[in-house]
């Protein structure tokens, strides 16, 4: 079945309904307070699996109105990585004066990261909506205890949500893509409004 973004109402009846797995506190938010989230950060763990190579890295995610910062390193903050996006002007900072910005987020990725992800859904998908302006395709996998949608070429699979005060927000994310599988392991998510 196929339902445009908009109708928040099918996911919310299929993602927080994790919530129910968490115990106590005050009921979960609806998605339609989760598209409104604006301030959040997120500490948690990457994995990126390609054709041609797997690796892992730690996860800072800033979002803010109209800005994603994102930095994504090893341990110790070895090979730290810097992402900043700003509406459609992407800028990659790789340390040691190494600064690139386009208008093309997806061809920049691929270029310094060798590998390409919407980071506009991504933001959105993170949250464990999908992107409001795109049809998407829900999806449950009983069996498998995850829940999760299909959007722009993307599989989106949520195993496990973690409870923020009253809010419901993932802690274990599978996307798969573009020939790469993604994994996000959220630690810590911090609430700013």
């Amino acid at each position: 079945m196929r339902v445009r973004a908009g109708s928040w109402v099918l996911i919310a009846s299929l993602l927080p309904g994790c919530a129910s797995q968490l115990e106590g506190g005050a009921p979960p938010v609806t998605q339609e307070r989760l598209y409104r989230l604006s301030d959040w950060k997120l500490e948690g763990r990457l994995a990126v699996q390609s054709p041609g190579e797997a690796w892992s890295a730690n996860l800072h995610w800033e979002h803010g109105r109209g800005q994603e910062r994102l930095l994504i390193s090893g341990p110790f903050s070895q090979g730290a990585v810097s992402i900043i996006l700003q509406d459609d002007l992407i800028y990659i900072n790789e340390g040691n004066g190494v600064v690139s910005s386009s208008r093309d987020a997806d061809a920049l990725l691929q270029a310094k990261l060798g590998f390409s992800v919407p980071l506009h859904s991504l933001r959105y998908w993170v949250l464990g909506l999908p992107e409001p302006n795109a049809d998407f395709v829900a999806q449950r996998e009983p069996s498998e205890g995850k829940k999760g949608f299909s959007q722009s070429g993307w599989a989106l699979a949520y195993e496990r949500f973690i409870r923020v005060h009253d809010w419901v927000l993932p802690g274990k994310i599978t996307a798969l893509g573009g020939g790469l599988k993604l994994k996000l392991i959220a630690d810590e998510w911090l609430i700013k409004n």
